[in-house]
């Protein structure tokens, strides 16, 4: 009886908002001479590349996904999903580096800044 009540609650997840980021940049060289040549080819080939695949700071990606956090909780936003990301048939919003330009709003948090 305790299973079937469990398994009810857990059937509907009201939002589900996945953040993919194409590659993310840090401060800090965590792979050596890769790492640093994978930083540098993105930051000169960014403007050519399809927004999806842009290159994001921890820092965007961080202040995108509280500001959508707060959007959601504070009712703010018509769920966001229906101006921001894609909404697939699962019903999961999925979002990519311009939906994080979006969501930031022009906050100067470096996203328009992929060169560290």
């Amino acid at each position: 009886a305790v299973s079937s009540e469990v398994s009810k609650m857990t059937t509907h997840i009201p939002l589900v908002r996945i953040f993919q980021p194409s590659n993310i940049i840090t401060e800090e060289i965590r792979y050596g001479w890769l790492d640093w040549t994978v930083f540098k080819l993105h930051a000169v080939f960014d403007p050519w590349l399809p927004t999806r695949y842009h290159s994001v700071t921890t820092e965007l990606l961080a202040y995108a996904m509280v500001t959508d956090s707060i959007n959601i909780l504070s009712g703010s936003t018509a769920s966001a999903s229906t101006t921001i990301g894609d909404v697939a048939e699962d019903g999961a919003t999925r979002f990519t580096y311009g939906d994080f330009v979006r969501i930031a709003a022009g906050e100067d948090v470096g996203e328009k800044h992929t060169e560290l």
